[in-house]
């Protein structure tokens, strides 16, 4: 359960940082699982073009370990209380910023994109990132301007994201940057792995490449409100799903039963 203090930190910043939300030997279950992910070859698997992993969409479809990770009850609940009721997964991704890679993200709001490809009708959403590796101020972290999700949306080009969207994105440009920038200021979520971050999808948000000898791997839930789904899909049901069950949490200790029962098989 959020507190009351919470949940207005999330109103009022857009954003909210949750430390260690999960174990240190129940993230090493979810790195084992990432590491699978990362030598597949299949659609949902992105790479640039110098086969550099970039990100893996819909991984609950052929992983376990991200099925019962999606439907962890500290993911589920959460998005529960923000949203005000219950909840499908709009959109499920692997990002992993390998050391010295080139993976960047300009600066950009998500409900731009799930408006104008997807269909979905109001933001009644929020994204949820938790930490596979520690994130630091070398490992690319995500930039945030605390408070400008009251903004709005805000004008945008759509330009190409090689190797991460094959749609382009809404890419927000330098003038309107600056000036919510220099009212609201900027952060940089960091903690160790097992830290989550959940944030408005209006909140203009971007970050710079892997510039460290330090994996940043991250875990994205898009998690929206079963009666705000998606109405007008145009992109691969991996990226956008068109299953709008509500997510039913497993129990709490669900990672770890998982490793002890396939240890014993």
């Amino acid at each position: 359960m959020l507190t009351p203090e919470q949940i207005a930190s999330y109103e009022r910043d857009g954003y909210l940082l949750l430390p260690e939300l999960f174990t240190p030997a129940e993230m090493a279950v979810v790195r084992r699982a990432a590491s699978d992910i990362y030598a597949m070859n299949r659609p949902e698997v992105w790479r640039g073009k110098d086969g550099e992993f970039r990100l893996a969409f819909g991984v609950q479809h052929y992983h376990p370990v991200f099925d019962l990770f999606l439907r962890h009850p500290r993911l589920v609940e959460p998005t529960r209380e923000l949203l005000g009721g219950d909840v499908y997964c709009h959109q499920y991704k692997l990002i992993n910023k390998q050391p010295f890679g080139k993976l960047d993200f300009p600066w950009h709001q998500d409900f731009a994109n799930w408006s104008k490809f997807d269909g979905m009708p109001e933001p009644r959403a929020l994204n949820i990132s938790v930490f596979l590796d520690e994130v630091n101020e070398f490992n690319g972290p995500v930039i945030f301007i605390p408070g400008a999700h009251k903004e709005g949306l805000i004008t945008a080009d759509v330009l190409p994201m090689e190797g991460i969207d094959q749609d382009g994105a809404h890419t927000i440009q330098g003038r309107e940057l600056e000036r919510i920038a220099r009212a609201n200021g900027m952060v940089a979520p960091k903690g160790k792995a097992g830290t989550a971050v959940l944030f408005h999808p209006y909140m203009p948000h971007a970050s710079s490449p892997n510039q460290s000898p330090w994996s940043r791997s991250t875990i994205y839930l898009t998690s929206n409100r079963v009666d705000n789904h998606i109405t007008r899909p145009t992109r691969p049901e991996y990226v956008a799903h068109t299953d709008f069950t509500p997510l039913r949490a497993v129990a709490d200790d669900a990672l770890l039963t998982y490793v002890e029962e396939a240890a014993a098989a």
